[in-house]
């Protein structure tokens, strides 16, 4: 993951009055990364937009985890964990530091303490959106997926992303592929290399900084490729058919201001999908005839739950709104 950085914004910081409420994030990767990352320190952002004192750690190493935690907990009144693995790190540090406030991103289950707040996106209905566009696009039936890591929430992605790939196209399958990391672009773009070599022709990634070598990929073999979290289309404007929004940044603002507002509820688990604005696809290109009229179809059979989108594990509904 390279060196932890600590540091603040460039002008210093958001509130500058010392009564200002102080958030901190931690993030796995870089806050450049066109991807995840970027999408929580933008949320960050909104948070000093807010009114807020802002610092924060990037690519931090998974043994430094904690150590960042409770550095960070002993000046801030609230702890974002930008990120899946920081559900158990969270839990592990919140008893010791009853006065702060933590929160974490990406997590479906519900919190174990009562200052800690779980705030989670419904990406599984953006993902099964991702595939309906997939589905239309797909000349050889062979769909490529590559995530960073098995976690459950890209587990819960991929078969959503499969199930909207068939619900248009039956024929279509999924080969999905782990990198076993979020940062490695090189590893990324020869993932998608390989999955073209198989026929592939069209690959969904849910890789962060390793996406963009997947993107990258896909357009040195001439196939298509789906983006994540944010629109990635200018990363390779004829390969991108479309990209999945995860819109972190909203979410983790809306923690960040009801934290300011003190209304910030720890021991629940938020879930936000389409109907919030926090989930959705971006329009298709470079695609079908008829593709965006499927994805528009697709997208109001989910809002009105007659799709059959696969849930994430942990109970959160796969094709209903969730809390959201």
């Amino acid at each position: 993951l390279g060196v932890a950085a600590c540091g603040s914004d460039d002008d210093g910081g958001g509130g500058g009055s010392g009564d200002a409420v102080k958030v901190a994030m931690v993030l796995p990767g870089p806050i450049n990364d066109e991807g995840f990352n970027q999408s929580g320190y933008e949320g960050l952002k909104e948070c000093e937009a807010a009114g807020a004192e802002i610092t924060y750690q990037e690519k931090t190493p998974v043994p430094d985890f904690v150590k960042a935690f409770e550095t960070l907990a002993q000046s801030n009144q609230l702890v974002i964990g930008h990120g899946f693995e920081f559900g158990e790190i969270a839990h592990e540090v919140a008893g010791d530091y009853p006065d702060t406030d933590f929160a974490v991103t990406s997590n479906p289950l519900e919190p174990e303490d009562d200052n800690t707040q779980h705030i989670m996106p419904n990406s599984t209905q953006g993902a099964y959106l991702a595939g309906v566009a997939a589905g239309k696009t797909t000349k050889s039936n062979k769909l490529g997926g590559i995530a960073g890591f098995d976690f459950p929430v890209l587990e819960a992605q991929m078969a959503a992303f499969e199930a909207g790939a068939k619900s248009v196209n039956p024929k279509a399958s999924l080969k999905t592929v782990y990198l076993g990391t979020f940062d490695d672009v090189a590893k990324g773009k020869e993932a998608a290399r390989s999955q073209a070599a198989s026929g592939i022709d069209v690959i969904y990634h849910i890789a962060d900084a390793a996406g963009v070598g997947v993107i990258d990929g896909a357009q040195e073999e001439g196939i298509k490729a789906v983006g994540w979290g944010v629109d990635q289309s200018d990363l390779a404007p004829d390969t991108v058919i479309a990209s999945q929004i995860v819109d972190q940044a909203k979410m983790i603002g809306e923690s960040c201001q009801s934290l300011i507002d003190g209304e910030f509820e720890g021991g629940t688990l938020v879930v936000d999908g389409l109907r919030s604005g926090i989930i959705d696809l971006t329009e298709v290109k470079n695609a079908p005839d008829g593709t965006q009229e499927a994805v528009d179809e697709a997208r109001e059979a989910i809002l009105d739950g007659s799709a059959d989108v696969p849930s994430i594990g942990g109970g959160i509904p796969g094709s209903g709104e969730g809390s959201g």
